[in-house]
């Protein structure tokens, strides 16, 4: 359980990171433990995505899970370093949803089924 926390954290912390690089001054996350799977959820009021952002960040959240990665890289989620930590998120979660408006904010919503 303490692997699955990690990850859990790290994609947390990658995600609100991005919401302050974005100008957020107001962000809400949640996680909930639903029994076979997590859903992470984070709100901000940042600079939101123009459609071509938007569409790059769908496609890194949008690859197949690694779970063989997992271990290798997931640790790198969440270092403020490191440009790729949206696509290391991908590779961690199942399935996603990104609504963001350009200058009102960006909501995404990961979930992550247990192990």
């Amino acid at each position: 359980m303490a692997a699955e926390w990690r990850k859990i954290r790290g994609i947390l912390d990658e995600l609100i990171n991005n919401s302050f690089q974005a100008g957020a001054t107001h962000v809400n996350s949640s996680i909930d433990d639903n029994g076979d799977k997590f859903t992470i959820c984070v709100t901000d009021n940042g600079r939101g995505m123009s459609p071509e952002v938007k569409a790059k960040a769908e496609s890194m959240l949008g690859q197949p899970r690694r779970p063989e990665l997992e271990e290798y890289y997931g640790h790198l989620a969440g270092k403020t370093a490191k440009s790729s930590g949206l696509t290391i998120v991908g590779m961690m979660v199942d399935d996603y949803t990104l609504e963001s408006e350009k200058g009102v904010g960006t909501e995404v919503t990961v979930v992550v089924r247990k192990e």
